[in-house]
């Protein structure tokens, strides 16, 4: 290939080869050559065609190729039967990247297949569009460009986080068109944020709360301090690393278990629980134990004369991490402890010792500080002992309504130190626990466990509903069915309830209505909400007065003449806006969805969960 192949020498010099022209070497000193050194040395085939396409040339390829045409086409002349592809709506929040590439793709390989057969295909492209993570970015942009706009007001925050959102969708839809993914983009997509798309998410709504899959009600639930709202399980990722505050403390056993009768001879019993979220002590109602395991009283090598109730099974891993060497002096079953109460300095009054099925041998010392405000197994233990839930944590992750001392301080910081500092020597020790622990997806930042009033669905009864609809369902490719199923199966199992309220302005409204102890979800506000949305947009839950949803059946039946009624604030988890999306197939099945597999957890559960609480069946095949 080369010219003049003797005039070259081969010089290898710290690994690289490299072709010197003798000439070239001998006239560097004296003259820059005019040529280009080597390009006329190489032989290459000349050729019109560009190396990048513009857009102008896209274009023509696009128009030449007639994509759009082929979509309608098909819908009208193939006879073979219809192949339902229904997409899952990518997030109207940034630019696309290689993800959404392979996605629609893979997507148009299998429409085109189904094509080439003879079929009619049936793919109408979507956008998730509302939501937290579109509101953060829009309301980002906007205090750039402007410092005078109120960023507080809902329907001004509305209005900016839709303006970016549709910006969003038409950049996105540009580059799906460009890439010649097959549909009719231009008259043929869904919105979340459309009218249309809203009216029926309402309508959807109010029909799984007739049938009692939704409900209100007091529960913990993941809470985001730097976000200001709940977060579901979907909205989580985990930090392996996660570095919390561990601490040993002891509670003063004021009430010793009957076996002990007699049997201290005067020394104090201290009952030793072990926490990561030493901030929860305040909110502490309880202490848990296992009546099945062995508990035993031990006196510390570092705390001579006093007397600790662990248990037995952990006494060897308690040494290792206090540091200290643990002398037993009896040991019982774990159902003695029954009736036994004890002390916490930061609580007032004597609190009980109860039984929690949750309660293990594998992690810290058989006893369980169980604060109901704060953890869905402790909740549980108070349902089931009719105890007060309280939460004393507002949407900032702050202390409120203790005392002066606490209230307004972060939980997750100094409020926390303050704690342990209150406790004193109840604390026997204190460290770093490593382990894996949530963050809000968006930003970055530690959730917490919070008690809050908030709309849930309840998945507890669709769950056995839903394991049995998934074998009837295909997942492939088959090489990765067994997994995938396994993995969908054990999200189904162990997600207990499905909070779908969020508290930000963006996003389809709760319907409810609040008259002093009274919430109203009645079809008639709905049909009125949807009526007004039909003349006044999406925002009007926001503009319009509360007696324009009022109908004359509802003053009457909860007797609200003359008591205040006021709408709800909260807004729908993004999770049911995209799981409803089935609905806009006409009542087809969709033959198939396709999704990356972190949606066994997103997008392929909510649409089951939906559509089995609608209709009875899985949307997909």
């Amino acid at each position: 290939m080369f010219k003049n192949m003797k005039k070259n020498v081969l010089n290898y010099r710290n690994g690289i080869i490299k072709w010197h022209c003798l000439n070239c070497v001998r006239a560097k000193s004296s003259a820059q050559p005019k040529t280009k050194t080597y390009s006329h040395t190489i032989l290459t085939p000349n050729t019109n065609f560009p190396v990048r396409a513009s857009n102008s040339i896209k274009e023509r390829i696009y128009e030449t190729a007639q994509f759009s045409a082929l979509y309608n086409w098909q819908r009208t002349n193939l006879k073979g039967p219809e192949y339902v592809l229904h997409d899952g709506p990518p997030y109207a929040n940034g630019d696309l990247h290689m993800g959404h590439a392979v996605n629609k793709i893979i997507k148009d390989i299998n429409n085109r297949s189904q094509i080439l057969k003879g079929n009619r295909v049936h793919y109408v492209p979507g956008w998730d569009c509302h939501g937290l993570p579109i509101e953060l970015k829009a309301l980002q942009k906007a205090r750039k460009a402007s410092k005078d706009t109120n960023f507080t007001d809902p329907v001004n925050v509305r209005n900016i986080a839709r303006k970016f959102a549709l910006e969003t969708v038409e950049n996105q839809k540009k580059a799906f068109r460009s890439w010649g993914v097959m549909a009719d983009w231009e008259k043929q997509c869904y919105l979340t944020l459309n009218k249309d798309y809203v009216q029926s998410q309402l309508r959807l709504f109010y029909d799984m709360y007739e049938k009692g899959y939704i409900y209100r009600a007091l529960k913990p639930v993941y809470w985001s301090p730097s976000s200001k709202t709940a977060l579901a399980e979907a909205e989580l990722e985990y930090d392996s690393q996660h570095k919390s505050c561990e601490v040993y403390v002891a509670f003063n056993v004021d009430k010793p278990p009957e076996i002990l009768h007699d049997k201290l001879n005067g020394k104090p019993l201290s009952a030793i629980i072990w926490t990561t979220t030493p901030w929860t002590l305040v909110a502490n109602r309880a202490v848990c134990y296992n009546p099945q395991m062995k508990y035993s009283i031990v006196e510390l090598s570092s705390r001579p004369g006093d007397l600790y109730l662990v248990g037995s099974g952990l006494i060897e891993d308690l040494e290792k991490v206090l540091g200290v060497e643990i002398k037993r002096f009896m040991e019982f079953q774990g159902d003695k402890i029954a009736g036994a109460t004890y002390r916490n300095r930061l609580v007032e009054g004597s609190l009980p010792f109860l039984e929690g099925d949750h309660v293990t041998d594998a992690k810290g010392t058989g006893l369980v500080h169980t604060a109901p405000a704060h953890g869905p197994e402790d909740f549980l233990v108070a349902l089931k002992y009719n105890m007060d839930v309280e939460c004393n944590v507002d949407e900032l992750g702050k202390y409120t309504n203790l005392d002066p001392g606490l209230d307004g301080l972060p939980v997750l910081g100094e409020g926390q130190e303050a704690v342990i500092t209150r406790l004193a020597e109840s604390v026997i020790h204190r460290g770093v626990y490593v382990h894996s622990y949530p963050l809000d997806w968006r930003t970055k930042k530690p959730v917490i466990v919070r008690a809050s009033r908030q709309w849930f669905i309840d998945t507890a009864r669709l769950k056995e509903k839903a394991l049995a609809a998934l074998g009837s369902v295909a997942i492939l490719p088959p090489s990765s069915s067994p997994q995938s199923r396994l993995g969908f199966r054990s999200q189904l199992e162990k997600r207990p309830y499905w909070c779908i309220s969020r508290q930000r302005a963006w996003g389809v409204p709760v319907p409810a209505l609040y008259a002093n102890s009274d919430v109203i979800v009645h079809r008639s506000v709905i049909e009125k909400l949807c009526d007004l949305i039909e003349t006044q947009g999406t925002d009007v839950w926001w503009t319009c007065d509360v007696k324009q949803l009022l109908t004359d059946d509802v003053i009457k039946e909860y007797n609200i003449e003359n008591e205040d009624v006021c709408k709800g604030k909260d807004i729908m988890d993004i999770w049911l806006d995209s799981g409803l999306s089935w609905s806009t197939l006409g009542g087809r099945t969709a033959d198939l969805y396709s999704e990356g597999v972190d949606q066994l957890t997103g997008w392929f559960q909510a649409s089951l969960l939906t559509s089995l609480a609608l209709n009875d069946a899985p949307p997909y095949k």
